[in-house]
């Protein structure tokens, strides 16, 4: 089975053209050339089904064409060089993207991102190299980012991190609540709103409020990273068609600026 999209002919393009034009999404003639009139058709029905607008007749606008048995859609998505690019990647791979990082940390680490993104099944290529981006951008070690004190967390002569202790936008309730929910992991968040936030996200209740320690653990790291990308996939997926990375970058860092010109580069180097 294929995936379809610009250049493709065939019965499978007859097929997808009349299920276009039955449901209102006119492409103009059946004559089975995946053609600017077809794309257009295909990028509508997108939109409206809520499906990540690229033009591509991938597996979810293929499932919801209903154009084959979801079995059959899964077992081609398996074996798709794009859509489960994340099972032919290595380690040694990833290293060409983090040029700085030791190979034993992306051989130690990137093992247990991969195993993350595999439990939500973001296998495809952009959400791959969306999550390597995010670490890019925290960390050219491929090690996971633990803040530092400097002159916007720590006041002169001041407790470490002591003006965020009554940062009432990130939910601190003072000392030492600053130091506490300091950023940890592979991308910037902080405070106690966001710590018990992302614990109730990835299923672990108020276990990072407890322990927000836990967040510099790789494999917690890697849990949060996956879940954030998760939550935001299409968003993410239609900024990154439109080029917008800073909205990308966005919808992962919770409106933190900082990293976003290293979040581009692995993400044009692969994507």
């Amino acid at each position: 089975m294929n995936f379809l999209s610009t250049g493709f002919q065939g019965d499978n393009v007859i097929e997808l053209q009349q299920k276009l034009n039955n449901l209102h999404f006119p492409c103009g003639r059946e004559d089975g050339i995946f053609g600017p009139a077809t794309e257009a058709a295909v990028i509508a029905f997108q939109k409206s089904y809520n499906i990540v607008h690229d033009g591509v007749v991938g597996p979810e606008t293929m499932i919801s064409l209903d154009m084959a048995p979801d079995t059959d859609i899964g077992a081609a998505k398996d074996n798709h060089p794009v859509y489960n690019a994340l099972k032919d990647i290595r380690p040694e791979q990833v290293s060409t993207l983090f040029p700085h990082a030791p190979v034993r940390s992306t051989v130690a680490h990137f093992p247990i991102l991969k195993d993350a993104l595999m439990q939500l099944q973001l296998t495809d290529l952009k959400s791959v190299m969306v999550a390597l981006s995010a670490i890019a951008s925290v960390s050219t070690s491929f090690s996971v980012h633990e803040e530092t004190i400097s002159r916007f967390n720590t006041s002169p002569g001041g407790l470490p991190f002591d003006l965020y202790d009554y940062r009432r936008d990130l939910g601190n309730e003072g000392h030492p609540d600053g130091e506490r929910f300091k950023s940890r992991g592979f991308c910037i968040f902080r405070g106690r709103s966001q710590y018990q936030q992302l614990g109730r996200m990835i299923g672990i209740g108020d276990e990072l409020i407890e322990q927000p320690e836990q967040a510099a653990k790789v494999s917690m790291a890697s849990k949060i990273l996956a879940h954030l990308i998760y939550d935001q996939e299409k968003n993410i997926k239609c900024a990154l068609l439109e080029n917008n990375l800073q909205a990308a970058y966005l919808y992962i860092t919770k409106k933190i600026l900082m990293g976003l010109i290293v979040f581009g580069m692995p993400i044009e180097k692969g994507c």
